[in-house]
């Protein structure tokens, strides 16, 4: 047993007697530093800190000459460049990419539940925006005569709901009280953690400035709320005689801005993630980056960045067809009546126009005109399907692309085929059988992840230049202190 020792003690680490004085006496002798420390602090001998990254973590910070240079928060990364004097760590946290996950998931529900809402004919019920207020609901009959009241005053009451009793009143309020409650949730999900991130220091300087970019788009997507609600309210905003609701122009605007949102949260979120992967396998990441960087695979990610736009216009498109009930006519698929088309006069009819010189024909009909409004929908989601299954061709086919792609990315391609599919199934549904509302909300929840599938493909075969940049600095810094192992070091002393 005794023999052993001498073999046990050769391959013990050895650290210099500095890491084991207490802080406050280093913090004393900071003017006077040892020599060790100030060939620890050379640049020549800095980059080896990081291969001890991992076990100093764990120790208190040490502050030498006023720079710190470890950090005992294990969410802070350990920073390479001793050169660096930001408080903001290089790479986020992976709690803030779960939690961003977690807040585009909400965002998702509230989506799909929107989407029911609007089905149900629910989103008029509540006739005034009370942010802070307006959060409780009635409690007695005296305050559901109140609300109902309200109600009984608005254009849908009076032309399409004359006969509703108070009941019935009861079930579509709820409906929208519980929409408005989930966006109020989404707001203060993601305002209050995204504060503590950023005073506590657990998101990189760029991140914060994102946060708060998607901070104040979910405040924004709260006011086009009620700017949307606000239109189908009054007479005025509408055609007279025309069915009561919303304007879709902002019942689309509400929507893409709900879909940007989800698309912010879970992009940052996955390149959280991401990041942190990469970087602990630096040399194997490095040269898996350094592939994708390849002329050969730019044609693939720039299809996959134009299908991603691709998806969300053919949504936005979606969005005017749910605002104008356009699904409600020609229920029929491939056709269109008589033909793939509907006759050009009821394409583009005179009855849109409002100018006395027809001037506003064309583009009122596309946005305004239930018959060309499907069309378009339809040629953008024949579009969308084409694209799709073009890329998978590609990635399939070219020898180029395949021996490039990794396994993630394969998936993430067969994903989107899989969805496209889906999505392609439902919205046929959904306009056969005159848009029932299971299929016409799982048409809407088929959108979001087709588009879901779309940013996980980009974001695995994405080159994030920053972290390359860490990569570069860890391989230096690994090689040089590989470099410095040969020969005598105060370290292994």
């Amino acid at each position: 047993m005794a023999s052993s020792i001498p073999i046990f003690r050769s391959l013990a680490p050895r650290f210099a007697p500095e890491f084991f004085t207490c802080r406050q006496c280093l913090q004393k002798d900071v003017a006077k530093p040892s020599r060790r420390w100030m060939s620890i602090l050379r640049s020549q001998n800095a980059p080896r800190l990081a291969t001890f990254a991992p076990a100093l973590r764990k120790q208190a910070p040490f502050s030498v000459g006023g720079r710190t240079l470890f950090s005992s928060a294990a969410w802070k990364p350990f920073n390479v460049d001793p050169k660096s004097e930001s408080e903001f760590p290089d790479i986020s946290s992976k709690a803030v990419a779960y939690w961003l996950l977690g807040s585009a998931a909400s965002v998702f529900g509230i989506v799909v539940f929107g989407g029911l809402t609007r089905l149900t004919e629910s989103g008029l019920s509540i006739t005034e925006w009370k942010p802070v207020t307006g959060s409780l609901p009635p409690f007695n009959d005296d305050d559901w005569e109140s609300e109902f009241a309200k109600y009984r005053n608005s254009p849908e009451y009076k032309v399409l709901n004359p006969n509703m009793t108070l009941s019935q009143f009861k079930s579509i309020y709820y409906m929208e009280w519980i929409h408005r409650q989930w966006g109020r949730f989404v707001g203060l999900s993601f305002v209050l953690p995204a504060a503590f991130f950023v005073a506590t220091k657990r998101v990189s300087k760029p991140m914060s400035f994102r946060l708060l970019g998607i901070a104040g788009l979910i405040g924004f997507q709260g006011f086009i709320g009620w700017w949307m609600v606000k239109s189908g309210l009054k007479d005025d905003l509408f055609a007279p005689g025309s069915h009561p609701r919303v304007s879709q122009y902002r019942l689309t605007a509400h929507l893409g801005a709900a879909f940007l949102c989800y698309v912010f949260m879970l992009w940052n979120g996955l390149a959280i993630l991401r990041s942190h992967k990469l970087l602990n396998t630096a040399e194997v990441s490095k040269d898996i980056l350094s592939t994708f960087r390849r002329p050969e695979l730019s044609v693939f990610r720039k299809s996959v960045a134009g299908l991603g736009l691709l998806v969300f216009a053919t949504a936005m498109t979606g969005g005017l067809v749910a605002g104008l009930d356009a699904g409600l006519i020609y229920n029929e698929f491939p056709y269109m009546g008589e033909g793939f088309a509907p006759p050009k006069s009821e394409l583009f009819s005179a009855h849109y126009s409002r100018l006395a010189d027809k001037s506003d024909l064309w583009w009122r009909n596309m946005l305004e005109n239930p018959s060309l409004v499907q069309l378009n929908h339809r040629i953008m989601a024949l579009t969308t399907f084409s694209s799709v299954m073009g890329l998978w061709a590609y990635s399939r086919f070219s020898k180029n692309v395949t021996s490039m792609l990794t396994q993630n990315a394969k998936r993430a391609v067969h994903g989107v085929v899989g969805f496209t599919f889906l999505q392609a199934s439902l919205g046929i549904s959904t306009l056969v059988y005159l848009v029932p509302t299971h299929l016409a909300s799982a048409h809407q929840a088929g959108s979001l992840m087709l588009l879901t599938w779309v940013l996980v493909l980009g974001s695995r075969i994405w080159h994030p230049s920053r972290t390359m940049q860490f990569l570069s600095r860890m391989s230096k810094a690994s090689k040089t202190a590989n470099a410095a192992n040969r020969v005598k070091s105060p370290i292994n002393q």
